[in-house]
């Protein structure tokens, strides 16, 4: 079975982001299908290319992935309009290389952003196949509720846009029932709408050294520290201002160090922020690949998930707080609802409402005073439940099953 990816960004471990699609399409692999990934030259994070940029695509041969890298605008920093630009640079090289495609057998499109979504409608028609489409986040919703879409006339092209991708989708696969269920009340077969959350790589998890801890901390110079980390993206939606406060009320107590490892829109101005607050307790990191992130999080002591406000943002459960909770420490989550519930349900961390930085710097002051086991030990629970439930071996081949049963109708 020949399968042909459209994902505008694709991260492997050696890289920064989510490995999410990249473990997918190894497994399909190893299953026996074909896949033919198409994807940006760019990484995400840094804003810059991936591989040398030059005149030509990139190709190459991933775990056995055939990955095309599309050469794109990549200068998208601290605006809307650039971003725009970088979605319809990717869209209108892939769409040419879409037509030259041939003998594909399924199409499976990535958002966001939407575009993907509609790129794999016009890939579906031009090469006769059926359509996944898989929704990472609700678009043109997100952006609406973040605040970073504000015109009515895009507000309604983009809508009908998301309506023409659902409804020439043969299935979707939501990452969250926030996702799943905000697409069912837009579409009327709603049992084409299939849930797979995001989940976690236990044999990765299983290959943190029993050292790293003690080198991480002795190389940033905080083996004496509580260590509060955060790993992700640095944008709007993250609400890491929320951090910065709960670190400015914590200011005078030197026991506490903030690790905030990523990069985004926001990140400049978070700096800025926290020089006006003469926060000392802050290390800003740039992005690590996913590889070296899990030395961080066995560094760390306490995860932090903040969160904005309103009911948009309590359908968030993000591939951090399975990679916090395989990480075996106690998780400090600002928000309702779904990344709340699922802590809660594993007995891994406290839940405070968003945007409460008081409530934020007052669990952190209660955390620290436990020993390093005690804490362990919260997290321990997290560890066992998420691999116990979130296997992403087990989530393959749900989606493997998903795609054979496509096949055959």
């Amino acid at each position: 079975m020949n399968i042909l990816v459209l994902v505008q960004i694709f991260d492997t471990p050696m890289e920064s982001g989510s490995d999410r699609n990249y473990f997918f399409y190894k497994k399909f692999c190893e299953y026996g299908f074909d896949v033919n990934v198409i994807t940006s030259n760019i990484d995400y994070k840094s804003a810059s290319p991936r591989f040398p940029n030059n005149n030509s695509n990139l190709k190459k041969n991933i775990k056995g992935i055939s990955v095309e890298y599309l050469n794109v605008y990549t200068n998208i920093r601290g605006s809307f309009f650039r971003r725009t630009i970088f979605y319809l640079s990717y869209f209108f090289k892939a769409l040419k290389l879409i037509i030259k495609k041939k003998d594909v057998d399924l199409i499976y499109a990535v958002s966001t952003p939407l575009s993907t979504g509609f790129l794999g409608v016009l890939a579906s028609k031009i090469l006769k196949a059926p359509l996944v489409f898989e929704v990472t986040d609700v678009w043109p919703d997100a952006a609406i509720y973040s605040g970073v879409l504000k015109n009515k006339f895009l507000i309604y092209f983009l809508k009908f846009f998301e309506k023409i991708c659902y409804k020439n989708s043969n299935k979707i696969i939501a990452l969250t029932e926030g996702i799943a269920n905000n697409i069912q009340d837009k579409i009327r077969d709603k049992k084409k709408v299939l849930l797979i959350s995001n989940g976690v790589d236990v044999e990765l998890f299983d290959q943190i050294s029993e050292n790293s801890r003690e080198n991480i901390r002795k190389k940033y110079d905080i083996n004496s520290k509580i260590v509060c980390t955060y790993l992700g993206a640095h944008g709007r939606y993250n609400s890491l201002n929320t951090v910065l406060k709960a670190a400015n009320i914590l200011k005078s107590n030197h026991k506490f160090k903030f690790i905030l490892i990523g990069d985004g829109d926001e990140k400049i101005k978070l700096k800025e922020k926290s020089k006006k607050y003469n926060l000392k307790n802050i290390i800003f990191l740039d992005p690590i690949p996913r590889s070296k992130s899990l030395e961080f999080l066995n560094g760390s002591d306490i995860f932090l998930l903040p969160n904005l406000k309103g009911d948009f943002f309590d359908g968030n459960l993000p591939n951090k707080l399975f990679d916090y909770m395989a990480a075996a420490r106690p998780i400090i989550v600002s928000g309702s609802r779904e990344s709340s519930e699922l802590v809660k349900k594993a007995d891994c961390g406290v839940c405070v409402e968003a945007e409460n930085e008081e409530a934020i710097a007052r669990n952190i002051l209660s955390l620290g005073k436990m020993s390093f086991e005690e804490r362990f030990e919260i997290g321990r629970k997290g560890s066992e439940y998420v691999k116990l439930h979130f296997n992403r071996e087990k989530h393959s081949k749900l989606l493997i099953d998903i795609i054979m049963g496509i096949k055959k109708n």
